[in-house]
């Protein structure tokens, strides 16, 4: 027989309950996700918001999936391990989904859905410790599928935001090296906070610049500064900010070069500033290895001064994904004086 809403709700409240007096974190990667929805049949929105989820990252050498989907039935719920990603899929107020869905956000989120004003729902470290619930839904199916073509970049930006959040407080937790965050911010007027798994590679005056690395697999980044007379960054200096990187890239990197067509801008924020974000592929001139790499451009008022923060991976045979979100979760963490 068919679960009841009440009955389907005291078993999801089991099953957080007993997540959360766990001692252990949700398990899994912060590349899986959980897609809770009424049936768990992969039709419709669901299938929809799957490939919305599972979106494709080109890293040149190899296309990479953002997230890996699994989707449950609602009355599996309380069987499912706690994981560091779940979406509650569903239409409110409507089967066993639209009763959890009520229960996580209130009479207010329910009033705000039925009069089209919010559909996606962030909960953080709710119902568990470390966990982010994140809830998509409409007064209707077809409104739900239309929810699912407009925000499907934003359910992923939220899901990818509180990620870096997570494994950043991980990373700092487990062990941080101070004394390095200090000794740059006296030498270079920036701070940076130094996971223990980091350290110090290189520190040029002629740059200028300082590189951390983390090996097996190799992720390294640096920081680096130029004089900038412009009243700010745009995408529009794309030109000058390709040359940076590049003699960056080889005075740095041992005469690692880029691809322009394989390169492309995008405004972004870094941390609490506002950035240009350049993306692309790198090679290096003189052996055949290659990797990806972002690169944010900060725009320094006060000094009349440009930051490039630089990301680069060099992992054959890894998923480039997730250790660029590492070395982006750790760049945040950039500040100026």
């Amino acid at each position: 027989m068919r679960r009841t809403v009440l009955t389907t709700i005291f078993f999801a409240f089991v099953f957080f309950s007993c997540g959360r007096q766990s001692s252990f974190p949700p398990a899994g990667s912060y590349s899986d996700i959980v897609l809770v929805t009424e049936t768990g049949k992969i039709e419709g929105a669901t299938g929809a918001i799957i490939r919305e989820l599972q979106h494709p990252l080109d890293y040149y050498t190899k296309m990479e999936l953002q997230f890996r989907v699994k989707v449950i039935p609602v009355e599996r719920i309380e069987k499912e391990p706690p994981s560091k990603n779940v979406v509650l899929f569903g239409v409110v107020r409507q089967g066993d989904i639209g009763g959890i869905i009520e229960s996580f956000i209130g009479v207010a989120g329910v009033r705000s859905v039925l009069e089209g004003k919010s559909n996606v729902f962030r909960k953080l470290d709710y119902p568990v410790k470390g966990q982010l619930t994140v809830i998509v839904t409409a007064s209707s199916r077809n409104l739900l599928e239309k929810v699912v073509k407009e925000d499907g970049e934003l359910i992923r930006d939220i899901i990818e935001d509180a990620n870096r959040e997570r494994l950043r407080d991980y990373l700092l937790q487990r062990g941080e090296k101070v004394e390095i965050s200090k000794e740059l911010h006296a030498k270079h007027g920036f701070t940076i906070r130094v996971p223990y798994l980091y350290e110090l590679n290189q520190e040029r005056d002629d740059v200028p610049g300082i590189e951390l690395v983390r090996i097996k697999p190799h992720r390294g980044l640096s920081i680096s500064w130029r004089s900038w007379e412009k009243r700010g960054i745009s995408v529009a200096d794309s030109t000058d900010l390709y040359d940076t990187r590049s003699r960056i890239a080889w005075e740095m990197y041992d005469k690692d070069v880029m691809r322009r067509d394989l390169v492309y801008f995008h405004n972004d924020r870094l941390g609490p500033y506002d950035a240009v974000r350049m993306e692309g592929y790198w090679e290096n001139s003189e052996e055949l290895y290659g990797g990806s790499f972002i690169c944010f451009f900060v725009y320094d008022r006060v000094r009349s001064r440009m930051w490039i923060v630089d990301c680069v991976v060099y992992a054959p045979g890894f998923g480039k994904h997730t250790l660029l979100r590492e070395l982006v979760a750790v760049a945040e963490t950039f500040r100026i004086g």
